[in-house]
């Protein structure tokens, strides 16, 4: 009788802890910035880029890698906002020539850049920002469940020959769940970049086109919420031609780039 008991106890016991980690599963989670005190968010950020620039119709493209490497600082303010600014940047650019033998290297320090207002959410209080900025730190919209995913608006410009334009998409966000990262316990989320949508008035003549197409993986802190990491991949190309018989003055530009940002949280100044 004892031993029964005993018996359904642990049973009871398990069956608990089952029931209570699925609730756990099922539980939404919010992912916003803790903007609440005044503190400084300290990464490290690369980003390798691979081009292609053409831009005569029958010469052949130049090609070029670019490497750079530097501080991507947050700085929480008083008014529960933040300031982004790119620090302490070295670019190294190669440059190849028709047969991909490099024949010039560039080796620069841009100066510190700085974009302010960022929302807790991740938006910013103008519009007038770094895009990438939107690409490499998204967040929902709203709670995720595990499994499921948002979709997040951005738009990129485009200068249509002095025409203002935007090609606008989403990056559809995917909480695929929770994982240790660099010693934190992060949540996931999948990212899948689709900018591709440009939309040409009438009033323009030439063909014109623009797309960034990738992907990123995001780890976000949910307890000191916060990204503890990022890694994204992703191309962008741009076509812009006004070259006809009626127009000499035309433009023609061609430009492919492979883009790969690796972004990692190095400290917290509180």
């Amino acid at each position: 009788m004892l031993k029964q008991t005993f018996i359904k106890k642990i049973l009871f016991g398990l069956i608990v802890a089952t029931i209570a980690s699925c609730g756990n599963q099922n539980d939404k989670t919010e992912f916003t910035w803790d903007f609440s005190t005044q503190k400084k968010y300290r990464y490290s950020i690369s980003q390798m880029v691979v081009s292609e620039n053409k831009m005569y119709k029958d010469q052949p493209a130049s090609l070029s890698n670019m490497i750079g490497n530097g501080n991507l600082n947050i700085r929480v303010k008083e008014n529960n906002l933040a300031d982004l600014s790119l620090t302490n940047m070295e670019v190294r650019m190669i440059v190849f020539d028709e047969n991909g033998k490099a024949k010039d290297t560039i080796s620069n320090t841009p100066p510190t850049n700085v974009t302010q207002d960022m929302k807790p959410n991740g938006t910013f209080v103008s519009d007038n920002h770094n895009f990438i900025f939107d690409i490499i730190f998204p967040l929902p919209s709203k709670e995720l469940k595990i499994g499921e995913t948002d979709k997040i608006p951005l738009q990129i410009p485009y200068n249509a020959n002095g025409s203002r334009l935007f090609i606008k998409g989403f990056n559809t966000l995917e909480f695929v769940g929770i994982e240790s990262f660099n010693g934190k316990e992060c949540a996931v989320l999948k990212g899948k970049i689709d900018i591709s949508n440009l939309e040409i008035p009438e009033e323009l003549d030439g063909t014109y086109e623009g797309s960034s197409i990738g992907n990123g993986t995001y780890y976000f802190d949910i307890k000191k919420q916060c990204f503890v990491g990022a890694d994204v991949q992703m191309t962008m190309v741009v076509l812009m031609d006004t070259e006809t018989d009626k127009n000499d003055m035309g433009m023609y530009a061609k430009m492919k780039s492979d883009n790969e940002f690796k972004i990692r949280l190095e400290e917290i100044d509180e």
